[in-house]
């Protein structure tokens, strides 16, 4: 339209010439031309087939479909560093090595605090000496009562004795008055043994069940001081072979600091076998269409954005889950190996960017998905014919997020719609 406008002004400007030189003819003819023109403009558009409906003309191409990841490189065999597992209760980390620092086996990659349990256990140890002084307080106070009841037995004793020794029933002697005081004495005399003799059985046994209350007592903190002393040997944590210290990162993604609250077994660092490293990857939850263990990968390191390396998907998360605690996106994890492993460049944690290639093929028809039209499970196209655009029902193959593989009902050089033709265009 622009061109065949500026031919008219050429046209015009030499018309508007030759009417000067010549006379009216020449203009008179310029506009009949321009009539003719636009005549032919609007016969073209408005062909019933097309008329305001965008199209695309089917083409056979390769169908490639990779999915973008980020992620780290770790090793694929690793020593997991826990925390001890004779360590009893919750403990704080004081202190933790740097992140990838070199270690030798024995040296302590984390220390935690023991002020707590130091504390605790002198507690314990004064609980227990305590009882202990209480035992040998008790013990002198049996010791009293015993020579007390053994002192008052042994006097009544002589004074029971003496007593029968000296007893008369002899009116010429005693009158009957002391006849009777003698005979009550004698009974009071055996009651006050009989007492004396259950004194000493009762409080040989209180004595005894007093002891080992005390015992029982000391047992109990003595335990707690074994359980403070085996804590307060276990508060450093050591490497147990050489390698690199890798800080592990927790439950919400956060690598261990000081502070943290750390409990027997947790782990709390690797070291990792370099010889032999692979990828942990995430992908975007609403990336992963075609996902699949098996799948070729390509990866560069972020220091080395030309290395192109190479890969297979080992591992996929059967989930997606949000990489950090409070992320309302998510992420699916995978692992990757790695064909060839060059441990000079290759250190865990390095940043890596990465293409899963979920689909690869060849010399087939797509379509992109605006063009697909479903209902009740059934798909279709709107195909342009001389006439106008036909429902056309095909069968899809696999998918990507913009395109859609045909297996059937398309072939080489149709044309379709990309939009809903309106009805006047349809047969």
């Amino acid at each position: 339209m622009m061109n065949l406008f500026k031919f008219y002004r050429r046209r015009q400007s030499s018309s508007y010439v030759a009417s000067t030189k010549l006379g009216s003819p020449s203009w008179l003819l310029s506009r009949s031309w321009l009539f003719a023109c636009a005549i032919l403009l609007m016969t073209a558009c408005s062909d019933p087939s097309s008329d305001g409906v965008l199209t695309i003309d089917v083409n056979r191409s390769d169908f490639k479909v990779d999915i973008p990841a980020t992620g780290e490189l770790e090793a694929s065999n690793s020593t997991t560093v826990n925390v001890p597992m004779g360590l009893r209760g919750p403990q704080s980390l004081a202190w933790i090595m740097d992140n990838f620092s070199s270690v030798k086996a024995g040296d302590v990659v984390a220390r935690m605090d023991g002020t707590r349990e130091s504390f605790r256990l002198e507690m314990e140890e004064l609980d227990y000496d305590r009882l202990g002084l209480d035992s040998q307080i008790q013990s002198q106070k049996d010791k009293t009562i015993d020579k007390t009841l053994n002192t008052d037995t042994k006097l009544t004793a002589e004074e029971q004795e003496l007593a029968d020794r000296f007893f008369s029933e002899d009116e010429r002697v005693y009158t009957k008055i002391d006849i009777i005081d003698q005979m009550r004495n004698q009974d009071y005399l055996e009651a006050k043994m009989d007492f004396y003799g259950w004194g000493l059985d009762q409080h040989g046994s209180q004595a005894a069940a007093e002891q080992e209350l005390i015992k029982l007592k000391q047992q109990g903190h003595k335990a707690k001081i074994n359980r403070y002393s085996s804590n307060l040997k276990q508060m450093e944590i050591v490497a147990p072979h050489d390698g690199l210290f890798v800080a592990q990162p927790g439950w919400n993604g956060a690598l261990p600091v000081a502070g943290d609250m750390m409990w027997s077994g947790m782990a709390i660092g690797l070291l990792p076998d370099t010889s032999k490293m692979q990828a942990k990857l995430y992908v975007l939850e609403s990336e992963a269409l075609g996902l699949a263990v098996g799948k070729p990968v390509t990866l560069y390191l972020d220091a080395y954005p030309e290395l192109a390396l190479t890969g297979e998907l080992i591992q996929l998360d059967a989930l997606a889950k949000a990489k950090q605690q409070d992320s309302p996106v998510n992420y699916f994890q995978i692992t990757v190996s790695l064909d060839k492993t060059m441990v000079d460049i290759m250190q865990p944690g390095r940043q890596v960017n990465a293409m899963v290639h979920a689909l690869d093929l060849h010399d087939v028809i797509t379509v992109p998905n605006q063009a697909l039209f479903q209902k009740s499970g059934e798909y279709w196209v709107y195909l342009k014919t001389s006439a106008g655009f036909k429902k056309q029902n095909v069968k899809l193959g696999n998918r990507s997020l913009n395109r859609t593989v045909i297996t059937e009902g398309l072939q080489q050089g149709d044309t379709i719609a990309l939009t809903t033709p309106p009805k006047r265009n349809r047969v």
